[in-house]
């Protein structure tokens, strides 16, 4: 029964994120996706070594690394993102503007946006289904864990691949845990290829895990 519940429940993620817009983003080409990707990984992955105070689940990581990786990056910004290293990547040149109430970047409903969108908001509404196969994972997509039995059922991690931070591995993957007996929790940091062997096994994305819904892209990628 537990896996056909968690195939139903994929296949209807899958069929809400293929009919999903793009949303609010509209990177203008690939040299802008690049940019995109090396930042937002960079951020995601620099919440491992230096954690801010915006950052406290998994969709907060992905909000907090999309959202930072499409600022101007002045030296001003660099100064107070006080980052492990110097990211010396070109930015994003078209980005939404901005409203009093933050940056409108993620599809929370038919007809609005918003700054903030939890887990499942971001898989269903903001993001594209790319299989179940790893293989498919390109630096800043992310794996999607949904788990019924746990009182936060809907949990994302961020593909990192090469890390700037890190000698070896192609393959790092960074995630915050949320909320754990209740404290704050942490960013974790793991290669794909040992989380693949996870101790548990609801965390391994494998297709025969039925936890695993799958890989997932930003629509604006």
């Amino acid at each position: 029964m537990a896996g056909r519940v968690a195939a139903v429940c994929a296949g209807a993620v899958f069929l809400v994120a293929v009919a999903a817009p793009v949303g609010q983003v509209r990177l203008a080409d690939e040299t802008d996706r690049e940019a995109f990707r090396a930042w937002f990984t960079f951020l995601a992955d620099a919440q491992f070594y230096r954690p801010t105070a915006d950052v406290t689940d998994c969709a907060g990581l992905v909000r907090h690394a999309a959202r930072e990786a499409l600022r101007a990056h002045t030296p001003e910004w660099r100064r107070l993102a006080a980052l492990p290293d110097d990211a010396p990547y070109p930015d994003v040149r078209s980005r939404p503007a901005g409203r009093p109430d933050g940056w409108p970047l993620f599809r929370v409903s038919e007809r609005t946006y918003a700054e903030f969108a939890d887990a499942r908001t971001i898989i269903g509404l903001n993001a594209r289904f790319l299989g179940r196969d790893v293989g498919a994972l390109r630096p800043a997509d992310l794996l999607y864990f949904r788990q019924d039995t746990q009182s936060s059922p809907d949990h994302v991690m961020v593909f990192v691949g090469p890390s700037r931070l890190e000698r070896d591995g192609r393959d790092w993957i960074v995630y915050h845990t949320g909320p754990i007996d209740g404290g704050p929790g942490e960013v974790r940091k793991t290669r794909l290829a040992d989380l693949m062997h996870h101790p548990v096994a609801r965390w391994r994305p494998l297709p025969q895990n039925p936890s695993f819904v799958g890989v997932y892209r930003l629509g604006w990628l």
